[in-house]
């Protein structure tokens, strides 16, 4: 866009509406980084005030999110998740990622690490196994599109069989697919989940690889998921980012089966 130096639109009113253009248009798509704000000052060819009043705008509009030291993103619309349903039903369970790819977003998920490790007391109770016992830990983090979204730690149990092969594809599909299609794990059912929902401080790792300050302080989502003779097997720990993450959790009356239910508002 060659931006009209005689209109009587501010400049940087110019720049947000063409920027803003953009975003709906999809040629930046949510969850995309958007141009640093010197490549702005030099592609519409003003001063960097100008272009940080445009992207002031466009904060205000609520369509973009800067994060700290690593740039500006096209937020996310509000997208409605049943948890009681979606995450916690436990005969059609579905994972984070099959959560968001059901509702059309673009996510990825990238393998950190892998590998046995001893525990914490609360794993190890999670789990029902001794804190000398090393478990394998699954690292991973999920993003939409450019964003990461999502620090997730998964501890397996000795009990469960989870092969190399298995872990080869953890980037390609999500694990809870991975456990039901395996062959040795076939004879197990999943039959209760709990789930608890929280604030807890991060690490410095954590913090690099979602992009927030390392003082600040994430909602976490943690699982324990129960299989055959009330067996847990899995324990898993979602650190979300903040920035780009909303928990509203309403409790309606009553359902068809006369129990409560939840529902819990996610991405934006």
């Amino acid at each position: 866009m060659t931006i009209n130096r005689e209109s009587y639109i501010p400049l940087y009113k110019q720049i947000a509406q063409d920027l803003q253009r953009k975003i709906e248009n999809n040629i930046f798509e949510p969850g995309q980084r958007l141009p640093s704000e010197h490549e702005l000052t030099e592609e519409y060819g003003v001063s960097r005030l100008t272009v940080r009043k445009s992207i002031k705008l466009l904060l205000e509009e609520d369509l973009i999110i800067i994060q700290q030291g690593k740039g500006m993103y096209v937020k996310f619309p509000i997208i409605q998740t049943d948890i009681m349903n979606d995450v916690l039903d436990v005969q059609n369970f579905r994972g984070f990622y099959e959560t968001l790819t059901g509702q059309g977003l673009n996510v990825k998920i990238k393998l950190v690490k892998y590998g046995e490790e001893k525990i914490s007391k609360n794993i190890a109770e999670a789990l029902e196994c001794s804190m000398d016992t090393k478990i394998r830990t699954i690292y991973r983090i999920f993003y939409l599109k450019d964003m990461p979204i999502a620090f997730n730690i998964t501890y397996l149990s000795p009990e469960l069989v989870f092969t190399e092969e298995m872990i080869e594809e953890v980037e390609d599909q999500p694990l809870s697919t991975l456990l039901k299609t395996s062959k040795d794990n076939s004879q197990l059912g999943l039959e209760e989940i709990r789930c608890s929902i929280g604030v807890r401080p991060i690490t410095k790792e954590i913090a690099k690889r979602l992009n927030v300050p390392n003082n600040q302080p994430l909602m976490t989502l943690s699982r324990v998921f129960y299989y055959k003779d009330a067996s847990p097997l899995v324990a898993g720990l979602m650190y979300l980012n903040t920035d780009c993450y909303q928990f509203t959790i309403r409790s309606n009356s009553k359902d068809n089966n006369d129990k409560p239910t939840l529902e819990m508002l996610s991405i934006y």
